[in-house]
């Protein structure tokens, strides 16, 4: 009896240690998602519930809940951290053996660090920083540091999101973005520098998305657009001054002049009917941030000149109002006298 007592206990301490220490890779259900597991069984999966991913293939990630697995979609689950496999010693003096039940090779103190190889029942096969391999009772480790993971995924759509200290970050249909995180129905993507935008879940596609442990993701298009919309954002407010690129303040090709050279090294022409030579044409229709929009006047000649900003809008130094402002490019003088739009950045 006394036996049969101390087996189930022993069991108990290597279901406890092994639930204890996370082995698999972390994620978070983007939506709500009906789920059939291999003996058939059906679970609901909620938008925002956190899930254990045992493994992935190509399209799929298996997935584990109330020790059953499920198989679903990549585009319904973001993964949020991968095992490391890096383990730390939490109990002083913890032997390191040749084999299970076998000789101690080494005593390990708090806090050094192991590599995980394989798991054994209540053991694991290790390897030290010092390259020493072998069994290590998971009991005695605790999990060290979870590789962060960013996904690539990519846009759906055209806009300007707008982050914390008024960075910009321009999000283009087709390229890549990269996801940290889902919160609230919403993506956190981030950019080179790290700088995190919230973004609706509809604006991101996770099919066919890859992972990534760095930020160099983005694709040179998207920084460069970025950095002009950000430039064009910090002129608003300063005034209109006939002539000048930014030194007292901006006539309206002065504006995308300077806006141009300082976001992306491009040197465009000087006045706005030289500037209509640059880049390549576009439909008003297919607008997106950082494209120049160009007006007449007077007559049929081009006379001014302003940066499309997304939703509908243009940031350009008004005459009129004595600054830079931002304006619908519908707006009834505007949408007048509109002639044509430029892509600079292709």
């Amino acid at each position: 009896m006394f036996n049969k007592r101390k087996s189930s206990f022993k069991t108990l301490l290597i279901i406890t240690a092994i639930a204890f220490l996370s082995f698999n890779d972390l994620g978070i259900f983007i939506s709500n998602f009906a789920a059939k597991g291999d003996d058939g069984s059906q679970v609901d999966f909620k938008e925002g519930e956190k899930v254990t991913i045992l493994r992935e293939n190509e399209r799929d990630f298996f997935v584990e809940k109330d020790l059953k697995k499920y198989e679903v979609p990549k585009d319904v689950v973001l993964i949020k951290g991968k095992n490391s496999n890096s383990y730390k010693v939490k109990k002083k003096n913890t032997p390191i053996i040749d084999e299970i039940d076998g000789k101690i090779i080494k005593l390990l103190d708090i806090g050094e660090k192991v590599k995980l190889k394989k798991l054994s029942g209540e053991y694991g096969l290790f390897s030290t920083a010092d390259n020493i391999e072998g069994y290590i009772l998971l009991a005695d480790l605790e999990e060290g540091e979870r590789e962060k993971i960013i996904t690539v995924g990519i846009a759906k759509n055209n806009k300007v999101l707008k982050g914390a200290k008024d960075r910009h970050y321009v999000l283009l249909k087709g390229e890549p973005v990269l996801v940290k995180d889902f919160k609230n129905g919403q993506f956190i993507i981030v950019d080179e520098e790290g700088n995190e935008f919230s973004v609706n879940k509809g604006d991101i596609s996770l099919r066919n998305g890859r992972h990534t442990t760095s930020r160099s993701g983005i694709s040179r298009r998207t920084s460069k657009l970025s950095s002009v919309i950000h430039q064009a954002h910090k002129t608003i407010g300063k005034p209109y001054v006939s002539g000048d690129i930014g030194k007292r303040g901006y006539d309206c090709s002065g504006l995308t002049y300077s806006t141009y050279l300082k976001g992306a090294g491009i040197k465009l022409n000087r006045s706005s009917k030289d500037q209509v030579k640059n880049g390549v044409e576009v439909k008003k229709s297919d607008l997106i941030p950082g494209d120049l929009v160009f007006f007449r006047t007077g007559g049929r000649n081009i006379g001014h000149v302003g940066i499309y900003v997304g939703d509908g809008n243009m940031i350009h130094a008004s005459s009129g109002s004595k600054k830079v402002i931002i304006t619908p490019i519908d707006e009834k003088w505007y949408k007048q006298r509109y002639v044509t739009a430029r892509r600079i950045i292709k």
